[in-house]
């Protein structure tokens, strides 16, 4: 075709350039698929928080190291709670953090993943079963795969979207519970699966902003808390028992990994933004104030967990109009204390009730802006009475502030959840008849296929 520096698409159509607000947008000329310039393999995850609109472009090195080379951040203005209130507004941040992070790295967006969080996403258990027919009486792979599809027979109410349906357990011959059933002599397997949903106007709001954005829909999207566990987790961590708490301005979430997936996932529309708000009440102060005073707190020497010398310390806070105000550290201590203290109490008993706890040997893992509250983690620790500590991304190379920081966390899980499901996507058709469906909805075929 004489074509010369442009890509082609697999059906030989010619490239055209779309002018989008805020780039040059490439399709093909027939079948209308998205063309990158560049032949680098790199993934773009993006995260619409309640404080902030943040965008992560990576592509994976050897030895498993994700390197970012783009970074985009814009303050995420109408979002309330993890949900969009005002679409343009929102759209408006995100194309700018979208061309920020193109104009760092030098390329081209191409893959895009969206993280999905908010107070409309719930979560709830099915159990599928199965007899197990074979003459040996042992448990094959179609035997996990037909207790799965049982399990997920569950039916949700038609306003409801789906995010994922993730392993959770399984039990043979109704009393023996087992990590990997295949090869195992039974007459009757149950797989339980945790189904994890969310309101479907409020996640397609979500989706439509990104892909208005782009000029093209996310390829996939996920429970920003399941993002965050392939950030923070290797697949032997998962399999051992540990759980993500992120700490959002809004909502904080938490997923307890377990053996074949996740056992256990919830969440509560609290975050920093209300101890913010209590701040604001209880010293009575202005609202933007108090989120400057939670997000210095280290620097004055004031943590979460309250400790007897703090109570003599005063920190001076400006006030407009009144000149500057002498508040006891103690009182900003004691506020931060009783609301993160009641937070945890809440996720306490949610685990409690729902067993997890027993699971969780490998500890309690902190994200999100909240992890950076000074005592935090002793605080954590007196309440759950486990190991905590900080999440950093693992195995990341780049951007210093993105691999040091548990504010990024939720964007560099998206990528590794991006990578998994592209190499899904490309495997070959006989495998891919069998999981194409349960793929990011069934965890644990997949990770023992690919053990990301």
């Amino acid at each position: 075709m004489g074509i010369k520096n442009r890509d082609l698409c697999y059906c030989i159509g010619e490239l055209i350039v779309l002018k989008f607000p805020w780039r040059s947008h490439h399709l093909c000329g027939i079948c209308g698929k998205h063309m990158a310039k560049h032949k680098r393999d790199i993934l773009t995850g993006v995260e619409i928080g309640s404080s902030a609109v943040k965008v992560v472009m990576g592509e994976f090195l050897p030895d498993d190291v994700l390197s970012i080379v783009g970074v985009g951040e814009r303050p995420a203005l109408k979002v309330i709670k993890g949900d969009v209130s005002d679409v343009n507004i929102v759209q408006e941040q995100l194309m700018q953090a979208l061309a920020e992070a193109e104009k760092a790295s030098g390329l081209d967006i191409g893959h895009v993943f969206l993280a999905v969080s908010g107070g409309s996403v719930r979560s709830v258990n099915s159990v599928g079963s199965t007899v197990i027919h074979s003459m040996d009486r042992k448990v094959r792979e179609t035997d996990v795969m037909t207790g799965l599809r049982n399990a997920k027979s569950y039916a949700l109410p038609p306003d409801k979207r789906i995010l994922h349906h993730l392993d959770r357990r399984y039990v043979a011959d109704g009393d023996r519970e087992v990590l990997n059933p295949v090869g195992l002599v039974a007459g009757r397997l149950e797989a339980e699966i945790q189904i994890i949903y969310g309101q479907h106007n409020t996640v397609e709001t979500s989706c439509r902003t990104l892909a208005d954005a782009m000029g093209y829909p996310a390829t996939d999207i996920a429970f920003s808390g399941v993002a965050d566990g392939f950030a923070l987790f290797s697949p032997e961590e998962m399999e051992q028992g540990a759980m993500v708490l992120d700490i959002g301005a809004g909502v904080t979430e938490y997923v307890v990994f377990f053996g074949p997936g996740a056992y256990h996932s919830g969440q509560v529309t609290v975050g920093c933004e209300h101890i913010s708000n209590d701040l604001s009440l209880g010293l009575r102060l202005p609202l933007p104030k108090c989120r400057k005073l939670l997000h210095e707190l280290g620097t004055f020497g004031a943590s979460a967990a309250m400790t007897p010398d703090g109570r003599s310390r005063l920190v001076e806070v400006e006030t407009l109009g009144k000149g500057g105000r002498r508040i006891p550290v103690s009182s900003v201590e004691q506020i931060i204390e009783l609301r993160l203290h009641e937070l945890f109490s809440v996720i306490l008993a949610d685990l409690r009730k729902a067993d997890a706890l027993p699971r969780i040997a490998a500890g309690i893992v902190l994200a999100g802006g909240g992890a950076m509250i000074p005592g935090v983690i002793q605080l954590a620790h007196q309440v759950f009475n486990m190991p905590v500590r900080t999440g950093r991304p693992r195995l990341v190379s780049g951007v210093q502030d993105v691999s040091d920081s548990p504010r990024y966390v939720t964007p560099v899980g998206l990528l590794r959840w991006g990578r998994l499901s592209l190499e899904i996507a490309d495997s070959e058709p006989a495998f891919m008849e069998q999981v194409r469906e349960d793929f990011s909805k069934v965890w644990g075929l997949v990770t023992r296929a690919f053990r990301w």
